[in-house]
């Protein structure tokens, strides 16, 4: 049975690219809809396109509703928003990172 969920999250960092792509694969394999919707701005999450340049406008602060529709929709609703709240994404950088360099 299709059900149709929502829910509000407050964005804490700007995503980084290895995010919205993990962002991306798993709506790929959800068998519905999601949708993100912020600043009167609405965009499929399946369309990596129009995501990437959607989570491009959206500054640290921004609330981003979340919107789900398909089976399972809760489930889907849940991981989503477990991404977009990722305070440091699991593949950012550690700000204690060190980096040698070499120069040619």
């Amino acid at each position: 049975m299709n059900k149709i969920e929502s829910a509000s999250v407050i964005i804490k960092n700007k995503l980084s690219m290895k995010t919205i792509l993990d962002l991306y694969q798993k709506s790929k394999s959800f068998n519905g809809s999601a949708f993100l919707y912020s600043g009167n701005k609405l965009t499929q999450v399946k369309n990596l396109p129009k995501l990437v340049s959607f989570l491009l406008t959206v500054t640290p602060g921004s609330i981003v509703k979340i919107i789900v529709e398909g089976n399972s929709s809760e489930k889907h609703l849940q991981s989503i928003a477990e991404i977009c709240q990722q305070s440091h994404g699991k593949h950012s950088l550690k700000s204690n990172t060190s980096f040698n360099s070499i120069q040619v």
